[in-house]
Order: C-alpha cells, then sequence, then structure tokens
C-alpha cells in the first residue's frame, strides 16, 4: 500500500509539471508571435534618391515600420513597370510605382489596386525655356511652331505637355514636339536647338542654379500643379491589390508537389497589415518635408544618403512636393486621371477606372488619418 501511495504522489508531480511546462511553453510561444510582426513584400519602383520614393526606404533604414507593427522587405525594380509586375505575378503584397503604371500594369488586366499612400502631390518635371529663345517664348502660346523637347513618349512630361497646349488652345501639330534622352535634351536646350523643354529632376534644378534655362511652368511647385491642373497630380504611389481575379492561379503548393526554385506566391497583405505599412510611410514622408535636408541626411544611413551635396539638394528643390501624411484626395485622384486621359498617350478605351475605385480601404485611410496633421517623427 506503501508503495502505491508513493506511486501515486509521484505521478500527481509528474503530471504537475507537465502541466506547468506545456504552460511555460505556451507562453514562451505566445511572447515570440508577439515579438515577430507579419512579413510583406514591397516591390520598388525607383531608387532611394529619388526623394518620391525616398520615403519607403528610409521606413526600412529607420525602422518605422516595425515600430508600426509590420517587417518590410524591399524588392527593388528597375522601372516603376517592374514593381507593377512583381505585384501581379504575386511577388510582392505592395508596389511603390507611378499611378500611371499601376492603372495600365494592374488595371487594365484586370487586377484592380488602391492606393494606400500617395508619395507626391506634384511631379518632377517643368516646363523650361532656353536661354536663346527667353525674349520670344514668355507664355505657352508662343511655343507655336517651336521646337519642343520631352523625356520620352507617355512620360510624364508628355502628358503635362499635352495638358498645357490644350489650355494655350494648341493643337498637337502645331507644336514640333520631339522626343529626346535626358542629355541630348540638355545638350539642345542649352544649344537653342530646343526653344523649351520639359525636364525633369535633378536636372531641372541644376539648370535653373547655373542661370542656363528660364523656368515657364513649374509643375514641382504644388500650387503651380494645382493652378494647371485643379488639384495635386500624385505621380507616385504605394498601391496593393483590392480583389483577385476569378480566374487567377491558385497559390502553389509547398509541399513536394511544388516545382522546385519557384517562390510561394504571395496573398494580398490584411487590411492591418496595409495599415501598418501606410502608417510606416505617412511618418517618415511627413518628417522628411519638415526636416533640413542636412538634419535628414545626417539621421539616415550613409548608403542610403550616398554623395551627401546631391542628396540635400535633390532632397530641397522636392520637399513641398511631399503629400503630407499621403492622403490621395478624391479631387487629386480625378484630376491625376484626366491628365492620364489626356491623350498624349493611348488608354484603353475598355478600362472603366474612377477616384473611388482607387481609394484606400476604409481601415487604412482610417489608421492613416490617425497620425493627424503632425505625424510622429520616425
Amino acid at each position: 500500500m506503501g508503495n502505491s501511495i508513493i506511486e501515486t504522489r509521484s505521478a500527481r508531480r509528474h503530471k504537475r509539471g507537465l502541466a506547468w511546462g506545456l504552460l511555460f511553453a505556451g507562453f514562451l510561444l505566445a511572447r515570440t508571435a508577439a515579438a515577430e510582426p507579419p512579413a510583406l513584400t514591397v516591390a520598388v519602383g525607383g531608387p532611394a534618391e529619388d526623394p518620391a520614393y525616398l520615403p519607403v526606404h528610409a521606413a526600412v533604414a529607420l525602422g518605422t515600420f516595425e515600430a508600426e507593427g509590420v517587417t518590410v522587405t524591399l524588392k527593388r525594380a528597375k522601372h516603376p513597370t517592374g514593381a507593377v509586375t512583381a505585384l501581379r505575378d504575386r511577388e510582392a503584397g505592395i508596389a511603390v510605382t507611378t499611378l500611371d503604371e499601376a492603372i495600365r500594369g494592374a488595371w487594365v488586366r484586370k487586377l484592380p489596386v488602391q492606393v494606400l499612400v500617395a508619395h507626391v502631390r506634384a511631379p518632377a518635371v517643368a516646363l523650361l525655356v532656353a536661354p536663346a529663345a527667353r525674349d520670344v517664348v514668355r507664355r505657352v502660346e508662343d511655343l507655336r511652331g517651336k521646337a519642343v523637347g520631352i523625356p520620352g513618349p507617355g512620360s510624364t512630361g508628355h502628358l503635362l505637355l499635352a495638358v498645357l497646349l490644350r489650355g494655350a488652345r494648341l493643337q498637337p501639330w502645331q507644336v514640333d514636339t520631339r522626343s529626346v534622352g535626358s542629355k541630348a535634351l540638355l545638350a539642345q536646350l542649352g544649344a537653342g536647338d530646343l526653344a523649351a523643354a520639359m525636364v525633369e529632376e535633378p536636372w531641372a534644378s541644376r539648370l535653373l542654379e547655373a542661370g542656363r534655362a528660364g523656368v515657364l511652368v513649374d509643375f514641382r511647385r504644388p500650387a503651380e500643379a494645382e493652378r494647371v491642373l485643379g488639384a495635386p497630380f500624385y505621380e507616385v504611389v504605394s498601391v496593393a491589390v483590392t480583389a483577385l481575379k476569378e480566374d487567377a492561379k491558385p497559390t502553389p503548393k509547398a509541399g513536394p508537389d511544388a516545382k522546385k526554385g519557384t517562390p510561394a506566391r504571395i496573398e494580398p497583405p490584411p487590411e492591418a497589415v496595409l495599415a501598418a505599412y501606410a502608417r510606416g510611410v505617412a511618418r517618415v514622408q511627413a518628417w522628411l518635408a519638415a526636416t533640413p535636408p542636412p538634419l535628414v541626411a545626417e539621421r539616415l544611413p550613409p548608403a542610403l544618403v550616398g554623395d551627401r551635396t546631391r542628396f540635400e539638394s535633390r532632397l530641397s528643390a522636392q520637399q513641398a512636393a511631399y503629400a503630407g501624411a499621403g492622403e490621395a484626395t478624391r479631387e487629386g485622384l480625378e484630376a491625376t486621371l484626366r491628365v492620364l486621359r489626356g491623350g498624349a498617350s493611348p488608354w484603353p478605351v475598355h478600362l472603366s477606372v474612377d477616384a473611388d475605385g482607387l481609394a484606400p480601404p476604409p481601415g487604412v485611410a482610417d489608421a492613416r488619418r490617425q497620425l493627424g496633421a503632425a505625424p510622429p517623427a520616425p
């Protein structure tokens, strides 16, 4: 009987120890899960040296995404088109790209996307006049019969030039529009072969600072962009898929039947993850807009800053263009769509997309709005 009592007590102690062990293991697992925020892959279609794309790179470097509850891995693309392709192929959950590419690369292919964050509210381009033409080109109407350069067909500069010509009641054939690469465009403008040109940053700032061109319409200034277009222009945005096509391919299996070397396709992130991402970008964006460039350069890693003088100069030229905490207004989306549909670049006739379709999910908009007019610095 004594031995039976001893065995019973021993069994009880064993059960209690096992229970405490399981409880402690569960506690550790819970703490580990709480400490590991959800992962998110973001395809970025532009370099950190471009102020429009800088907020995403900076938010990763400063740990702002983690502070908002999400771990972000950047998948860098050579062009905004590549970022949309990664989103469409489900290699990323978010794409940082131009709104034009988001529509042409996603909406046209029946893959609706919504704007989570508007990075800039004015495009990084200005209509500059050659030194030799300053006396004869004083307004857009004076471009009649003149040679005008653009960075390329379908570029933002091309689209905005079409807006200006329509406003001046000039037909496209009444202006000698020439598509020229950046270096040749600058050379021809300086030589007087072009009377004017739509010049992108950082070249616009450099020409103006050196006195090698005059400015006719400066779209880099939000007030000027709104005067001409009637509302902000959202060139670079962060977008996410809102609904998959019904005939979308299923996610590949992760087991032995999966094709070797093929990464698992990424499911559209839940709204809470999208909200955390949007808040992270908004905080960094507001900080970049309000902080003197030298202080920004000191805070960011040297690898992200690169040549400090160029970094500070380029950021200074475009700070005013940041779209605050990233809210894309209905008026701004409508104005941007009007420019994109303007006829300078072919617009698919079957495409139906409007400001409501591009607006962010309610949870994302609310989460970003809660940051207020002055979001906490990263």
